[in-house]
């Protein structure tokens, strides 16, 4: 595995003890210590938190900055934000993509957290606080106490907020028995007795060319999918997250023939499905349920105990009328949880600015595509 490295130990910036926590500002800290420390906080972190991504995002203009919150020498809390200005509206934005990872039932470390954070945004020059913490919409609490401490609910969640959870701390005969019977584990079991075969390739190169041209396919074909991104964003991003092992592409195969892709993120004991694709033929031989499958039992193999099969409809737009209700009945027949989290978060931190940036915004992000051939965030 690699490591990106600085050579040296990591320096932090001490910030302002708030009762029994501190936050302090790290750099300098290489991708096995970043890591580290977000995989020891509250709930395990995320991808979109760690250092690969901070690296990655650095490189298409945003300034990653990561904090830790501390009590007694051990690490409490992380998060990794990134900045990135908004001109023409003067400021930045500071977002922590799925994140930050905090001990929500504790309000003294949430407020402490929040009191330094919003320091450093000032000192960074940022107008708005983002934030997308995997909170559960269901913990009016803490909705409450992010209320309390300023947050308002954004204009638009940048990632998906609903999703499925799977399990996959249990015997596979209990995961397969979990399935609906009638559709998904007669599928998988269809799929292997057509000899379907799944592995992660080896050639890199070869598997994204595949993948990105089944997603073109995709795009032309599907209502409401569109790749707002251009090819070179997703190599990038998904060379890196191979290279320390936090991205890989899987293949169904009949024959010696691709079928179906899945690409995946992975963090600690965590998986996420990140983008899948398929070829138009050979849909008959159920290739992407085997491979969902296989996947599960490979992360199993890893260690890993949590996949989030990431993207279904919001929860007011579960019905067939919404384009990605085929995706969610398909998820939904490995037998996961669906849970819906808060999204996207304001914090206003000069409010004048916050308030412009917020109005301008929809236009912004327009514009932006059209330059750019891409997203903002």
């Amino acid at each position: 595995m690699a490591h990106e490295t600085s050579g040296t130990s990591p320096e932090t910036t001490p910030g302002r003890a708030t009762g029994a926590y501190g936050l302090r500002e790290v750099t300098g800290a290489d991708q096995q210590e970043w890591d580290a420390w977000l995989a020891a906080s509250p709930g395990g972190g995320h991808a979109l938190q760690s250092h690969q991504w901070g690296k990655f995002k650095k490189e298409q203009g945003w300034q990653p900055l990561r904090l830790l919150l501390e009590k007694d020498g051990e690490v409490a809390g992380a998060g990794q934000f990134l900045l990135r200005s908004t001109f023409p509206i003067p400021g930045k934005v500071m977002y922590a993509s799925k994140g930050p990872w905090l001990p929500w039932d504790d309000t003294e470390a949430v407020e402490a957290f929040f009191e330094e954070a919003t320091r450093i945004a000032r000192r960074e020059g940022a107008h708005t606080l983002k934030i997308e913490p995997e909170v559960y919409d269901e913990r009016e609490d803490v909705k409450k106490m992010l209320g309390g401490i300023g947050f308002e609910k954004a204009r638009y969640d940048l990632n998906f907020d609903a999703t499925i959870l799977m399990d996959l701390d249990q015997p596979e005969d209990e995961l397969m028995a979990n399935m609906s019977g009638k559709t998904t584990r007669y599928n998988v079991r269809l799929a292997g007795r057509k000899g379907v075969e799944v592995r992660e390739p080896e050639d890199f190169d070869w598997a994204f060319e595949k993948f990105y041209e089944w997603l073109g396919d995709m795009a032309e074909q599907k209502e409401g999918y569109d790749l707002k991104r251009p090819p070179e964003y997703y190599h990038r991003m998904m060379s890196l997250l191979n290279e320390v092992d936090q991205g890989h592409f899987f293949f169904a195969f009949h024959e010696g023939q691709p079928l179906s892709v899945v690409y995946v993120f992975v963090f600690g004991n965590k998986m996420w499905y990140m983008q899948g694709a398929s070829d138009r033929e050979n849909r008959k031989l159920k290739p992407t349920y085997v491979l969902q499958w296989e996947v599960m039992r490979w992360a199993k193999s890893q260690g890993i105990t949590y996949y989030d099969m990431v993207g279904i409809p919001k929860k007011e737009n579960r019905d067939e009328s919404d384009p990605y209700y085929g995706v969610y009945k398909f998820k939904l027949g490995f037998g996961g949880e669906v849970v819906d989290f808060i999204g996207c978060m304001d914090l206003p931190v000069r409010p004048r600015l916050a308030a412009m940036w917020y109005r301008l915004e929809p236009l912004y992000y327009r514009a932006y595509l059209k330059l750019k051939k891409s997203i903002f965030y």
